[in-house]
């Protein structure tokens, strides 16, 4: 069974969050007492747990980190495949000069499935170990180095295998890390947003005559912001 994600509870960017954590704790810090009177959860450690909250996320570069490895990967296996590619071209040719362009000949060296091969992976990887078992085999071997081919050809082969196999399965490694990776900055990020949901809820009903205040606690446009306040009170503790 699929673990459940992380349901974000905000709609606002990252960087959105933060900025607008960091406006409004100078101004929470300077109205922090008129705060606790009205609740007592917002004690100067309510704010101090905010900044601290605060400075985690915007040091917290993992899941970029995750993205760009998850990419070199991409970048490499596009470049393996490629590499796969031409060298399958040159056994093939090997391969019709030795025995002909016939059907029962390509198959066995999985020619077919070579259009999908091209454009995965996981389709080049069977083509390439099924092309160097038939290059081996009694019925071709002989054949196929009376025509020049080299034992180095098929070596290059399984080596673009074996490496195709290894960054394909350290892809995969890290799209799965990333997902963990992914909830744990939604959990840190939807811990801030409460916070500043809980502070510009109190605000507007203790600065209910200051604008200018109240701008620096406000969240979204007001009609925005009057539909997220209906739903978060529902959400907020669900990830603290």
């Amino acid at each position: 069974m699929n673990k459940k994600r992380i349901t974000r509870h905000f709609s606002k960017t990252y960087d959105e969050v933060t900025t607008k954590a960091q406006a409004v704790q100078p101004q929470f810090t300077n109205d922090q007492p008129v705060f606790v009177s009205f609740d007592p959860i917002f004690t100067p450690e309510f704010g101090t747990e905010l900044k601290n909250e605060t400075d985690q996320a915007l040091a917290d570069n993992s899941e970029e980190e995750h993205q760009a490895a998850i990419e070199i990967r991409t970048n490499k296996l596009k470049v393996l495949r490629l590499q796969a590619t031409n060298a399958y071209k040159r056994l093939l040719y090997f391969v019709h000069s030795a025995f002909g362009e016939t059907k029962a000949v390509d198959s066995a060296f999985g020619r077919p499935r070579y259009n999908k091969a091209r454009r995965s992976e996981k389709e080049m990887i069977p083509l390439l170990n099924q092309a160097v078992t038939a290059a081996h085999s009694g019925q071709f071997n002989a054949g196929l180095i009376a025509k020049g081919m080299s034992e180095d050809l098929l070596t290059e082969l399984e080596d673009l295998a074996n490496q195709l196999i290894e960054t394909d399965n350290e892809q995969e490694m890290l799209k799965k890390q990333q997902l963990l990776v992914t909830d744990e900055r939604i959990k840190l990020y939807n811990s801030i947003w409460d916070k500043l949901v809980k502070i510009n809820t109190a605000a507007k009903i203790l600065f209910p005559d200051d604008p200018a205040r109240l701008a620096i606690y406000q969240l979204y446009e007001t009609s925005t912001e009057t539909a997220e306040n209906e739903t978060t009170p529902g959400e907020e503790n669900t990830n603290e």
